[in-house]
């Protein structure tokens, strides 16, 4: 009976020593995995939103940007998140309702699976609660890089950020600190770095307005645009004659341009057209530039109307110039007879030409 006893207790024993290491086991996995990813900065206005990551050990999972308004879900975005040992992260997403209140709240969660690591919130105002002391009167965002034109209601000093995107992904920032805004303010920056082509990137403009008892009031303004080639034929450098053409072409597009000029020469009376083309010898980006030219083969006299055009792998036309030019007739061949002259006609106009002299020398 007593060693009956001594049993059961000795199995209750290992029964909760097996608990006991389990339930430590869970909470050193919960525990590790919450210290695995930490969010070092979460931001949103009904613009945008973005959160910054860092990492201790490679982490793949997801964040799940949320909008709330009085509790309710209004919105919510899923972004895929891989970070290695010891990265940094920021994600951005861009909400696609309009606000129809003054207050909202914004939410990101972290994920592994379907755990939550951790998550922030940040209370999301709109209207005249969160309006800047300025408009923006332009944000145009090109092949070559940005403008951002800012009129001041309000003298204020700002910060304005300016972040290229690839989907949810900051692929370049430029940031330009303590503008103070008293007039108009033109900020213009130009990517240096080529561009993809034909993909569309978003940029965004983050602009931090200073306060003197609060923190900086901050606000989003998004634009976007798909990335193409894009060369101009510059007017003053293209040269026509009867011998050919020469055209220099100008890089306006961070996606390179690699391409050829095009010339057709169309006879006005004829109606007959001639084709020329020459490839560039340099692949051409914003500010560079090259000259090729064509040389008239077969091209009877007459006048033409000659077209200039820049095309790029594809044929596609980028760019035209059109202008006239005539070939002339060649100078019509003149015969000549030759003049009988006496044999000593060229000596005898030698002596007076001598002679002539002579009396010249001499005052005579």
């Amino acid at each position: 009976m007593f060693e009956q006893a001594s049993d059961n207790r000795c199995q209750k024993r290992k029964i909760t020593m097996k608990n006991v290491l389990l339930v430590t086991a869970i909470f050193a996995i919960i525990s590790s995995a919450a210290a695995q990813v930490e969010i070092s900065d979460f931001f949103s206005d009904f613009t945008s939103s973005d959160v910054t990551l860092n990492s201790t050990s490679d982490f793949q999972g997801k964040a799940i940007f949320e909008l709330f308004y009085a509790g309710t879900p209004v919105e919510s975005h899923d972004v895929p998140i891989d970070i290695k040992a010891g990265g940094t992260a920021t994600k951005v997403i861009l909400w696609e309702k309009r606000p129809q209140h003054d207050y909202y709240t914004a939410k990101v969660s972290i994920l592994d699976g379907s755990m939550v690591l951790s998550s922030r919130s940040y209370q999301v105002s709109y209207g005249t609660v969160s309006m800047p002391g300025f408009h923006v009167v332009d944000f145009s965002p090109t092949n070559t890089g940005v403008q951002l034109l800012l009129r001041p209601f309000n003298p204020s000093p700002v910060d304005i950020k300016i972040e290229l995107m690839d989907n949810n992904d900051i692929v370049y920032t430029k940031v330009k600190d303590n503008i103070y805004l008293t007039v108009n303010q033109e900020v213009s920056i130009t990517w240096p770095f080529l561009l993809k082509e034909k993909k569309e990137y978003i940029v965004r403009a983050k602009i931090y307005t200073h306060r003197l008892y609060a923190d900086p009031l901050i606000n989003t303004y998004v634009s976007h645009f798909t990335a193409t080639d894009d060369v101009e034929i510059l007017h003053d450098d293209v040269e026509v004659d009867e011998y050919g053409a020469s055209v220099t072409i100008r890089g306006n597009s961070q996606v390179p341009f690699d391409g050829a000029i095009v010339v057709n020469a169309k006879n006005k009376v004829t109606g007959e057209t001639k084709t020329y083309r020459q490839a560039l010898e340099e692949i051409l980006v914003s500010g560079k530039e090259d000259t090729a030219g064509v040389v008239w083969k077969g091209l009877p006299p007459g006048t033409y109307d000659v077209e200039i055009l820049a095309v790029n792998k594809e044929n596609m036309t980028i760019d035209k110039y059109e202008t006239v030019m005539r070939i002339p007739e060649p100078p019509a061949a003149v015969a000549t007879t030759p003049v009988n002259r006496s044999p000593g006609f060229a000596a005898l106009v030698s002596i007076i030409v001598l002679i002539a002299a002579a009396r010249l020398l001499k005052g005579g």
